[in-house]
């Protein structure tokens, strides 16, 4: 490998010299097979990097499942924190502040309960997508308004919204639409929490997506239908679709589906369903539909399930409202509540009624799941390797190391290339004399990875 350095002179060439005489980093063999779960731990500052995914502070650990490998990354809730990819980071410092004292909360609340789904299956605390909350780990203050969310995480440190003391489940969304709702209107079967209540979110113009619309040709939503196995030849050619209200009485409307020989009536969450998946399977590149978000199209083919649909020359116009389940707090509302003035604790206050904020022990480390089923996992940066026993099975392994199942229990490592040699640095470009305090350029190579 080879690196270029720009370094005053007399410090860059002192040292490339005592890199060249440095001891070498790694064991003198590879380690070969090691009991899981294995733990890479960082031997200094820098983050770790996942290949496919992303950098992360603390502890990356891999354990060996029966669909391949598991990585979690354990570290403190704070830090936790700061790499939380929920809101964008340049917002107003208020809706920050709000925003990382919710996330805080949610993940305490989460801390609190017995794990579920993945968590439970796999063995980590939380998840790290939208399922959960959106975690992209060390990436998040590496963007150029990272500082700013690091400083909401640090100025609210040790935080949460309180209902008699707890954390609350702390719900929160992109958008509502003008009003958020009780929570078992979004979560049949839950409760109604006395601080989940439906509240007014007035504020909430600046979204791009607060009204939306999506235009379907009835041949792509007849598709898409079939697709979803809920329209057969029996129904013919689909010829209208449009929302009546629920047969359930839920909150969100049924759709009135009429073929030229049988109708079909499902609720909007169900067509949401469907549409979600196979629209961009069957029109790639039409749906999700251009929209004046930041990528230039909605985030998903309906947003919500909060619609209204009519038919117009061949056509089914869906005009719907917000993103997300709708309960607890709206981002997006936070954001026009802060650019009024709110300050955070006032905006808690308005969407988690009945709630203050209060001090809590954030002491307890946490466990986040960030993909599992993986047939390898290529890792890189500085770190220390300890196998499932608790032994440091390779001390300062640097570079990119391949990480694979082994079967029972086993994970196999992979060293990188070169790992074997000794360290020899060779200089491939440099001037030929530079005088002191000059700034200059030197191309170097290395046998194998090294820190210099």
């Amino acid at each position: 490998m080879s690196r270029t350095l720009h370094r005053f002179a007399r410090p860059l060439i002192a040292l490339v010299a005592a890199a060249a005489f440095a001891p070498p980093a790694f064991a003198a063999r590879a380690p070969g097979a090691l009991v899981g779960p294995i733990r890479l731990v960082p031997s200094g500052p820098d983050a770790t990097q996942v290949a496919g995914l992303h950098r992360y502070f603390g502890d990356v650990v891999l354990s060996p499942a029966s669909d391949g490998l598991v990585v979690v990354n354990r570290l403190s809730l704070e830090r936790y924190l700061l790499g939380l990819n929920e809101v964008p980071p340049g917002w107003p410092e208020e809706a920050l502040r709000a925003q990382a004292v919710a996330a805080r909360t949610y993940a305490l609340w989460t801390l609190s309960r017995p794990p579920a789904g993945a968590a439970a299956t796999y063995g980590f605390d939380i998840c790290a997508s939208v399922e959960c909350q959106v975690f992209s780990g060390a990436d998040v203050v590496a963007t150029p308004d990272g500082r700013r969310w690091a400083a909401a995480v640090r100025d609210t440190a040790g935080e949460a919204v309180l209902y008699r003391g707890a954390p609350i489940l702390a719900r929160y969304h992109s958008t509502s639409g003008g009003a958020t709702l009780d929570n078992s209107q979004a979560f049949p079967g839950e409760p109604d929490y006395p601080y989940l209540q439906g509240v007014s979110s007035t504020t909430e113009q600046g979204s791009p997506l607060y009204r939306w619309t999506v235009r379907f040709p009835l041949e792509h939503l007849q598709g898409m239908l079939a697709g979803g196995g809920m329209w057969t030849e029996a129904h013919g050619r689909l010829t209208r679709a449009v929302t009546v209200r629920s047969s359930a009485g839920l909150h969100y409307p049924d759709i009135l589906l009429t073929g030229t020989r049988k109708r079909l009536r499902v609720d909007a969450e169900t067509l949401r369903d469907v549409v979600r998946t196979q629209g961009p399977a069957l029109y790639p590149g039409v749906y999700p539909s251009p929209w004046i978000t930041t990528s230039g199209r909605l985030p998903e083919t309906l947003p919500a399930n909060r619609v209204e649909i009519v038919t117009r020359r061949g056509v089914a116009i869906v005009k719907g409202r917000g993103w997300g389940h709708g309960t607890g707090m709206s981002q997006w509302g936070a954001y026009g509540l802060a650019r009024a003035g709110a300050t955070y604790r006032e905006i808690l206050a308005h969407y988690y009624r009945g709630t203050t904020v209060g001090e809590v022990d954030t002491s307890a480390p946490i466990a986040v799941g960030v993909a599992w089923g993986r047939p390898s996992v290529v890792a890189t940066g500085a770190f220390d390797v300890v196998d499932g026993r608790g032994d440091v099975a390779v001390r300062g392994a640097l570079g990119s190391w391949t990480f694979t199942p082994g079967g029972a229990g086993v994970v196999r490592v992979e060293p990188p290339q070169g790992h074997s040699l000794a360290l020899r640095v060779g200089i491939v470009r440099a001037p030929k004399r530079a005088a002191p305090g000059e700034r200059v350029a030197i191309t170097y190579a290395l046998s194998k990875a090294a820190r210099l």
